[in-house]
């Protein structure tokens, strides 16, 4: 296709392969800390401390990007995961008995990932516009999402065998790898030159940095059907991080099975993603009416929540995460490809920085939730999940009746009140 550039194939591939060592990072880290502590808390606290700082930081992070290069942030922040989790990795490897300094080091590795996400989230979603066509917009997001679904694929599936067999030392060596193979591929894009800026004092430049990023929350804010989506979506992901959490322990104490089977349903979430990027990307630019269909995904995305609930089979768990991923992968799209299209370039940084840390903003709230039910109700995890399912159905019927909702994704942009 035309829009397959160099530039693009560049970005795309390199973080094909980071996404990859994302997947040995998260099953590493999770069963690492739940093999030191057995706590669902200390494991909800360490996957909170990479969000924190994603949703903290993130205005500002908006900020950067549209002030500064986008492709030298990308490649500053995956050398520097790179750093950190290879750090990380030989740590564990030089001590490989279970010990609560492991626990500390994760909890900070986590957290110094979290903040160059922060940085790094709002420049490669503002960079992806300036090397596409808009008319193809919607299918390199698609494409952007294979990616990040294929590895996740490939990297759940084999995440749960390899941590078994090699220990979280050597799969945290690789997330090592795959960050600065990232960052070498990103090296290679062309230089893109942000408008020059006149030296300022560091009053003033602190004062520019506050007056761009209110600008880009007062542009959010006078837009109702951005507020609306973003509200939306914040209570969504709250509500399905307990499911997320307490994961591991419902595959151990549930479903009876071990890494394996919490790599194995991460993985089917991954096959309905790619499923589901697949179909966004032909959908979105055959189908105009886009707030039904992410209304009806909400519903289904519940309804499989239900179903988890309901079940202690592996392989009807297996099912419902791989609807979970198609049906969440093709809202992911077309919410990402609405405000992309919307938005001015001057502003697009800034504006997908509140984007990401708006819909995460809950994130912490739903993780530690899930970790305080888990410790507190481990022998009735098909409740805590039943109850994500039903007020996840509430939500997806409420999603009907707020006001602006539609116009984000059915005019093509939000209109200000």
């Amino acid at each position: 296709m035309a829009f397959l550039t160099r530039n693009f194939i560049l970005l795309w591939q390199g973080q094909l392969v980071s996404h990859l060592g994302n997947q040995a990072f998260l099953i590493a880290t999770t069963f690492h800390v739940l093999e030191v502590t057995g706590s669902a808390t200390l494991v909800a606290g360490a996957m909170m401390a990479a969000t924190i700082p994603l949703v903290i930081l993130g205005p500002i992070g908006g900020t950067v990007a549209d002030r500064h290069s986008r492709r030298s942030i990308l490649v500053c922040a995956d050398f520097l995961r790179a750093i950190a989790i290879g750090g990380l990795a030989v740590a564990i490897l030089w001590q490989p008995d279970l010990t609560p300094r492991h626990v500390v080091a994760i909890v900070a590795v986590a957290a110094f990932n979290g903040i160059m996400s922060a940085l790094f989230a709002p420049a490669f979603q503002a960079l992806v516009p300036d090397l596409v066509p808009n008319d193809r917009l919607a299918t390199a997001n698609s494409i952007n999402q294979i990616s990040s679904q294929t590895s996740t694929l490939v990297g759940q599936a084999l995440g749960g065998v390899l941590y078994v067999a090699w220990g979280p030392g050597v799969l945290l060596l690789f997330d090592a790898l795959s960050f600065a193979y990232a960052g070498i591929a990103t090296w290679f894009l062309p230089a893109d030159r942000p408008a020059p800026r006149k030296n300022a004092s560091l009053r003033l430049a602190f004062e520019r940095y506050a007056a761009d990023t209110t600008a880009g929350m007062v542009y959010v804010w006078r837009h109702t059907g951005m507020t609306a989506v973003l509200g939306i979506f914040a209570a969504v992901n709250c509500l399905f991080m307990p499911v997320f959490v307490l994961l591991p322990f419902y595959a151990r104490e549930i479903l009876g099975s071990g890494p394996e089977w919490y790599g194995f349903l991460l993985s089917g979430s991954g096959v309905g993603a790619l499923t589901g990027s697949v179909a966004a990307g032909v959908t979105l630019r055959t189908v105009r009416a886009h707030a039904p269909l992410v209304r009806v995904c909400l519903a289904g995305v519940a309804a499989s929540v239900l179903a988890l609930a309901a079940t202690a089979s592996t392989w009807l768990s297996l099912a419902a995460f791989i609807a979970i991923g198609a049906l969440s992968s093709v809202i992911n799209v077309t919410v990402i490809t609405a405000f992309q299209s919307a938005v001015p370039p001057a502003v697009r940084g800034r504006v997908m920085a509140l984007v990401i840390a708006l819909s995460t903003a809950a994130v912490p709230i739903g993780m530690g939730l899930g970790g305080v039910l888990g410790d507190r109700w481990r022998g009735s995890l098909h409740l805590v999940f039943g109850g994500s399912g039903v007020a996840l159905a509430i939500l997806a019927g409420l999603s009907w009746g707020v006001r602006g909702f539609a116009s984000v994704f059915d005019r093509g942009r939000a209109r200000p009140e």
